[in-house]
């Protein structure tokens, strides 16, 4: 009986070992292949037009909807706002993939392999895009730390890009300081095709957000977001991934974590900024993979846990009888 027991034991031990097994090899790795590269560049050159576009609006029909004023007031800002979110966004994608293209860059996630093999064989010493990028984001840095410490530059800075800075930014970084971290994030955590489009989510999604939110009439809870905005963010993302090669129900998927994320980020005081480049590839992965269970799971049990650590801590102050009777 305990020798059959025993074999028993040894049988589903080594079945769950071997599940456990398949499950891993069923995982499915991002790569640049499951993306097509040409569909990526065509999108960034796209990028790059339509914030021309905007710009140029802007450019020609501000001064009249600013006597309009009202929604259209409010949308042709943004027109000029999400011009340069859209070049600038495009700038980096330009500089991060045909940096890499052309052996200037090894790739900020796991930089081995054949750009590698490719840079040594051109002669080039290849740079990491990972500092490269940090390179960008000191630099970001310390321009904002500098308009923030010190008045004359704040007076230079609000002069030459007068417009761009929204109101609640004056006292604090502006979006250009998480733009480029969350642009890194992305780049060191996803094959590249995954980053650029990472970007180009934020770019061209949390643009047609922004503009949807000024233009629209619906609000998301108490946030400042509209529905209308989340419409269209959820609608560009999920364009943006079919067109990359993504399947239509992953793009489906993470364009609604995306856009979730994009408004939870504004309600909690987030920055949308460094959160939507993160939550496209980390999306991407889920909708990828049959994990939505065990993701509710951990946030059951991070929630579980967080209250009763909370509570613990909490239950060692001093009710207020007693802090009195101390004094």
């Amino acid at each position: 009986w305990l020798k059959t027991f025993s074999a028993h034991l040894g049988r589903t031990a080594a079945g769950r070992a071997a599940h456990r097994a398949a499950a891993m090899t069923a995982l499915v790795k991002l790569s640049n292949s499951q993306l097509k590269t040409r569909r990526i560049e065509g999108l960034i050159v796209f990028g790059y037009l339509l914030g021309a576009a905007l710009l140029v609006a802007h450019r020609c029909f501000g001064k009249k909807a600013e006597e309009i004023g009202g929604r259209v007031a409010k949308v042709f800002v943004e027109f000029q706002r999400k011009s340069f979110h859209m070049i600038g966004g495009c700038l980096i994608c330009s500089s991060y993939h045909w940096g890499i293209k052309s052996g200037f860059l090894l790739p900020a996630f796991q930089p081995v392999g054949e750009a590698v093999v490719a840079a040594a064989s051109s002669g080039r010493s290849p740079m990491d895009a990972g500092v490269c990028f940090l390179g960008g984001c000191l630099m970001t840095w310390l321009v904002e730390a500098s308009r923030l410490m010190v008045p004359s530059v704040q007076r230079w800075y609000l002069g030459k890009f007068k417009g761009l800075i929204r109101q609640k930014e004056l006292a604090k970084a502006a979006g250009i300081a998480y733009f480029v971290p969350g642009a890194l994030a992305a780049m060191m955590s996803a094959p590249s095709n995954y980053a650029v489009l990472g970007v180009l989510f934020l770019s061209i999604g949390d643009a047609c957000a922004s503009i949807g939110t000024a233009a629209g009439r619906i609000p998301v809870g108490s946030s400042s977001r509209k529905v209308e905005g989340s419409v269209g963010c959820f609608a560009a993302c999920t364009a943006l991934g079919c067109v990359a090669g993504m399947p239509r129900g992953v793009a489906a998927r993470t364009s609604a974590l995306v856009t979730l994320g994009e408004v939870l980020a504004e309600v909690i005081g987030l920055d949308d900024n460094f959160v939507i480049p993160m939550l496209t590839v980390l999306g991407a992965r889920l909708a990828m993979n049959a994990q939505l269970s065990r993701l509710l799971a951990v946030m059951g049990g991070a929630l579980s846990a967080g209250v009763l650590l909370g509570a613990a801590v909490g239950s060692t102050t001093p009710a207020k009888e007693e802090r009195e009777s101390a004094t």
